[in-house]
Parts: C-alpha cells; sequence; structure tokens
C-alpha cells in the first residue's frame, strides 16, 4: 500500500509500538500508505513464503481484495492490496495457536480532518488460514495492544457485529482515539477486521456494514 499521504497520520497510529505481531503489522500497511514508501517485492503467491516475515502486493489474492468495499462513506480506498504473513515475527500468537501463514486482503482509507489536529482513517482488512477464528485474532490484537508502553486498553468487549458474534477493542495511543472490531464474514470464509483512528463512530459503522 503505497499511495503517498501526511506523515504524520502514520506517527499517531503506531507511536511507540514495539511489539512485532498483526497489531503491529497491519498498523505498519497505514504507515506505508501514509509514508508513500516504495512498493515492496514482487512475489508468487504459489510458492512457499521462503524465510520472509511478510509479502504483500496489489493482485496477490484478488478474491480477497474483491471483499473490500470500494467505497466508504462516498469515498474510495486511497490504496487496496493483499498478502500474507509468513512467521512468529508478523503473526504473534497466531503462530503460538499453529498458524504457520495467514493471507490477507487490505485497503486504507483516509478522512479529512474537519479542522481537527489528527488526520482520521480506517484500515479494512480480510484474513483467512486453517483453523483462523474471531477469537484467535481478536486475541492477537489485544495481546499486540497489551504489549504497548503508549497503548492504553480502555474498553474489551464481546459484541454482535454486523449481526454476527465478534469483539471490539477501544484504544488511547498516545493521542490518538482508536478502535479495532474483529468478527466473522457471514460465509465463514474469512475474519474480518476494522481498525479505525480518530474517525466518526458514523463511519466506524459504515465500514462494518460495507464488508459482508
Amino acid at each position: 500500500m503505497t499511495h503517498g499521504s501526511p506523515a504524520g497520520y502514520a506517527a499517531r497510529m503506531l507511536r511507540a509500538v514495539g511489539r512485532r505481531g498483526l497489531f503491529v503489522v497491519a498498523a505498519a500497511l497505514l504507515v506505508a500508505a501514509c509514508a508513500g514508501s516504495s512498493p515492496l517485492p514482487s512475489f508468487d503467491p504459489a510458492m512457499p513464503c521462503g524465510g520472509v516475515d511478510r509479502q504483500e502486493m496489489k493482485g496477490a489474492y484478488p478474491d480477497l481484495e474483491a471483499r473490500i468495499p470500494a467505497q466508504i462513506a462516498g469515498q474510495a480506498a486511497d490504496s487496496r492490496d493483499s498478502g500474507r504473513f509468513c512467521s512468529k515475527a508478523t503473526l504473534g500468537t497466531l503462530w503460538n495457536a499453529g498458524i504457520r501463514e495467514a493471507e490477507f486482503g487490505g485497503g486504507i482509507w483516509q478522512f479529512d480532518p474537519g479542522g481537527g489536529t489528527s488526520l482520521p482513517g480506517m484500515q479494512l482488512s480480510v484474513f483467512r488460514a486453517p483453523g483462523l477464528t474471531a477469537q484467535l485474532l481478536a486475541d492477537e490484537y489485544r495481546a499486540g495492544a497489551g504489549g504497548t508502553s503508549r497503548v492504553t486498553i480502555v474498553s474489551s468487549t464481546n459484541e454482535q457485529v454486523n449481526g454476527r458474534p465478534g469483539f471490539r477493542m477501544n484504544l488511547l495511543n498516545g493521542d490518538s482515539h482508536q478502535a479495532i472490531l474483529v468478527w466473522p464474514s457471514a460465509d465463514g470464509t474469512v475474519v474480518q477486521v476494522v481498525i479505525a483512528a480518530d474517525v466518526d463512530e458514523s463511519k466506524v459503522q459504515a465500514a462494518v456494514a460495507a464488508l459482508r
């Protein structure tokens, strides 16, 4: 995800996050989008990971990218791509649960700050792997958030998300108010995630409704 945009948003999203897991890496996709970094090397999704932590490019898994909505609140995504996490360093607690590779598709949205000092944004992602559940993925996000010195978990609850059992965390990351929602897709083939930073709840719910 390499579209250029203000780097300050990336700093707020990941300030002082030291743990290498999906909590970090998923938000790190925002860093790539915000900093306008060079594209990651292309790879063959049919081949093994080959010892790398993460692989990512546009079109790696078209079916997963197709699950990401084209627009949220009337605005198109700033970037969309897909890839896979391949190591304990990036899978975090999922590795401990026996998952050795997880494929993902994702998109990033950034919104006008509306006169505020922060640049609101969201990341929508879908994940799949044999044995992956919403519970396991939510546990990884909790572990990642709990392992960072500047992140405070304001609340962490089980709740219905888009009519299905899911999970929500509300976080304070420095001066950024963030939310992470995790729940299964309607067809049960992927786990869906919304990460929002300094975004109105109406946009969060629009993102949830757009993921099926």
